[in-house]
């Protein structure tokens, strides 16, 4: 990054003016054509610096929208320091480095309890209090409906299938896996829609401060309410015990009162097949960072999320027709990508 850069986001924002840059440190990113820089201070005060691609404007816009509307909830997201949307850049609060996919590696089994509780607890409260705001926000008016949910759908086949996997499956074989999208994608759109984060997991929440945090939050809208439990518990980035991950669920559906046996079966249906949709979701995202973007670091990622479909896909009769177009074109294929 240009230190004309550094230096007019810094001389444009009151609380840093006095302040000289010491150094500049790249941080490892996401995902995204995001890039993330810690800068530090003469003061020994830090701060992160997010640059949004110049093609993405809106996206700080969004960044931007969707963290006042956090904050106004009162839940745990960075403070924003500055935002200089000639230079797309977004000049933040620095959360550290100790993510939660970093922390359950070396934390014991009760200490991984009580952060996923902690997590859990979390997309409760966001559930509670994004209900009862009248403050306005473009994610209310985003929906996870059907047309979004194919449309990932597309791009799984695109670049996972055809694109790293380099495989064409038959016009038979393209028909039955579009009607399995399609199945699960017209399920999922029928059920009452909540504020989603839509990024919810271990790499985009940070210990600070004692606490969780949440980043990455740019991209939030309307969605079922397994959408982050999903993402949270069928993590391509952590495997959780598996009694764990019913304790978690139980633990939401108590917090949110889900509390008949019925509704209680009809909300771990509709997780299974949110979980199905979004680890398929992940691995369109993993193919194209790979083969498009030469991103290697996401290959380790496939084979975790390619068995999580594998074992989702069993525990359901009206998903059993699908097993074996899916097992041919994704479950299998996932296991063989060599991290």
């Amino acid at each position: 990054m240009p230190d004309s850069v550094i230096s007019s986001l810094r001389l444009t924002l009151p609380r840093n003016k006095n302040r000289q840059v010491v150094s500049v440190e790249t941080l490892a990113g996401d995902a995204s054509a995001r890039t993330y820089y810690r800068i530090r201070y003469s003061s020994g005060s830090t701060a992160v610096v997010m640059r949004l691609p110049g093609l993405a404007p809106n996206e700080g816009a969004s960044f931007l929208d969707v963290q006042s509307y956090l904050e106004d909830l009162g839940l745990p997201v960075p403070e924003i320091y500055g935002h200089q949307p000639a230079e797309c850049l977004l000049l933040l609060e620095d959360l550290g480095d100790l993510l939660l996919e970093t922390a359950v590696q070396e934390a014991s089994p009760d200490s991984i309890k009580d952060l996923y509780r902690e997590a859990v607890d979390l997309l409760v409260e966001m559930r509670r209090r994004s209900a009862a705001s009248s403050v306005d926000c473009v994610a209310l008016y985003l929906a996870f409906d059907e047309k979004k949910l194919m449309e990932e759908m597309r791009f799984f086949m695109d670049h996972f299938v055809r694109g790293l996997c380099a495989s064409e499956p038959s016009p038979a074989a393209v028909s039955d896996l579009g009607d399995f999208f399609s199945r699960i994608c017209s399920i999922l759109a029928a059920e009452p829609r909540i504020f989603t984060h839509r990024d919810y997991h271990a790499r985009n929440l940070l210990i600070h401060r004692g606490r969780l945090f949440m980043i990455d939050f740019q991209d939030a809208r309307m969605g079922p309410a397994q959408y982050d439990l999903a993402s949270l518990l069928r993590d391509s980035y952590v495997t959780l015990p598996e009694d764990l991950v019913v304790e978690l669920l139980g633990r939401y559906m108590d917090a949110t009162e889900v509390n008949a046996a019925e509704s209680r079966s009809r909300f771990r249906y509709i997780f299974h097949v949110m979980s199905l949709q979004r680890n398929i979701k992940a691995l369109g995202t993993f193919g194209f960072q790979a083969a498009v973007k030469g991103a290697g670091r996401y290959l380790s990622s496939i084979p975790r999320t390619g068995a999580y479909i594998g074992r989702t896909i069993g525990l359901h009769g009206d998903l059993e027709r699908f097993r074996s177009v899916v097992e041919d074109f994704i479950v299998g294929p996932a296991a063989s990508v060599a991290g």
